[in-house]
């Protein structure tokens, strides 16, 4: 005698037996609860497989029956007690005796699925790991990254970073519909890309860099968004920049404006990317038309933000952002006549703005205009230098060091100078935190004690 209960034979005989299928009806039955019940609370009563399994006696004999919620549910979903329905029942006797009154439908002409069959993986298809919530908290997240970048640095928030690409790689394993899957691309392309920019910053190996835009803007292609792998490819350059790979810089940021000449994103890619690149490498007519071209492509946007944005912000660059990259061009090509102009347009701009790292950059490009100019106003410049580094010491990061350290070279032949002894010191005290790092790696044999 195989021993079994009346809960199994009716989930078999009714085919319900697809654990997918049984939560359809279970749900179904709970709907139903909750309204003749009055009690909301039925509708989100669920089942777990390994419940279900132990309802259907795969895995031994039951021992007690539902309670509570699911004993309310089941009761509406076969209409007997709970009770009754886990009672044990011989399978051959109920085989032979049990006549359902159910209306047997007519069987479908063969090659056809079953109804229950066809919802079921319908239901598969459109579920998710990744509801509403989720994507929220991880776009929240993300902005709130870009949001205290400069307060806080890279030091502080890579790790914060590093969770939430993991975290997105670990929902992306799973199953989701198009349109979420394409959210999570995004979203993923865009925490690579942060991750990226800050290994430039924290001056991690070259390697590391290109590892995360190259994500980034794999996952960015993959869904079509062009914003995300231009903004990957200006990070590429950045990285390459610091590496005084001019060329390569250049051809970066290329490569990301041939992507949509037009758009916004073009602007830093312009401004921040190839004029600086192509000044340095002595190209004073490319370098000028790239400034050109991003002031005239800025002019022609009806939505560029204000003021200064983060540095590692998403959004096209700023006019002040420009203005700010187009100093560093100016300096590179010996116009301090124009590096002074501009930093005149943006001072107090800068002066205003919570972005301590572009006062410290702008000041220490203004500094080394200062000594580069027909004049050189030595005690000027070494001022304004000190200036600057205060602004960008809390959090260090490459770029500021290393126009820190250029100021310096710039000053060296006026080494006599109290002045320019005093600007040493600091720095050499600024390269002795901890924090410094790796960021002053190769630089410090040229800081003369």
């Amino acid at each position: 005698m195989h021993t079994t209960t009346r809960f199994a034979l009716l989930v078999q005989e009714r085919h319900w037996d697809s654990y997918e299928v049984f939560c359809i009806r279970f749900a179904k039955a709970a709907a139903r609860a909750a309204e003749k019940e009055n009690n909301p609370r039925l509708a989100r009563t669920d089942i777990a497989r390994s419940t279900y399994a132990r309802w259907m006696g795969r895995k031994g004999a039951i021992t007690s029956t539902p309670r509570r919620d699911a004993a309310l549910v089941l009761q509406h979903m076969f209409n007997m007690s709970p009770e009754r329905l886990f009672e044990p029942i011989d399978a051959s006797s109920w085989s032979s005796g049990h006549h359902s009154t159910t209306p047997v439908a007519p069987a479908d002409p063969p090659g056809f699925d079953d109804p229950l069959t066809i919802v079921s993986q319908t239901h598969r298809l459109t579920s998710s790991n990744a509801d509403d919530p989720v994507l929220g908290m991880v776009r929240g997240t993300i902005a709130s990254i870009v949001a205290r970048y400069e307060t806080l640095g890279p030091q502080h928030l890579a790790g914060e970073a590093r969770i939430i690409r993991e975290t997105l790689h670990g929902i992306l394993a799973g199953h989701q519909p198009p349109r979420t899957r394409t959210e999570l691309f995004r979203l993923a392309s865009q925490a690579s890309g942060l991750l990226g920019y800050m290994a430039v910053n924290a001056g991690a190996r070259y390697e590391v860099v290109d590892a995360y835009c190259t994500e980034a803007e794999t996952l960015a292609r993959e869904v079509g968004e062009v914003a995300m792998e231009m903004w990957a490819n200006g990070t590429r350059s950045l990285g390459l920049y610091y590496l005084k790979r001019y060329a390569d810089a250049d051809d970066a940021a290329s490569a990301g404006i041939a992507l949509a000449p037009g758009h916004p994103q073009a602007i830093r890619l312009l401004v921040n990317g190839r004029a600086r690149a192509l000044a340095r490498v002595g190209d004073r007519a490319g370098a000028e038309a790239a400034i050109g071209h991003a002031l005239e492509l800025s002019d022609r946007q009806t939505s560029l933000p204000d003021g200064l944005t983060s540095c590692i912000s998403f959004e096209p660059y700023s006019m002040a952002r420009s203005l700010a990259n187009a100093i560093t061009t100016r300096l590179s090509l010996g116009d301090t006549a124009e590096v002074l102009a501009h930093a005149d347009q943006i001072e107090e701009l800068i002066e205003h703005s919570q972005s301590e790292w572009s006062r410290a950059l702008v000041g220490l490009d203004v500094a080394s205009a200062l000594l580069k100019q027909g004049s050189p106003e030595i005690e000027h410049a070494m001022a304004r230098g000190r200036r600057a580094l205060r602004s960008g010491t809390g959090r260090p990061i490459k770029s500021v060091w290393e126009r820190a350290v250029e100021l310096y070279q710039n000053a060296e032949r006026w080494h006599d100078e109290a002045e320019v002894g005093d600007y040493a010191e600091e720095l050499r005290t600024w390269q002795s935190q901890p924090q410094v790092g790796l960021i002053a790696v190769g630089w410090a044999s040229q800081i003369a004690p």
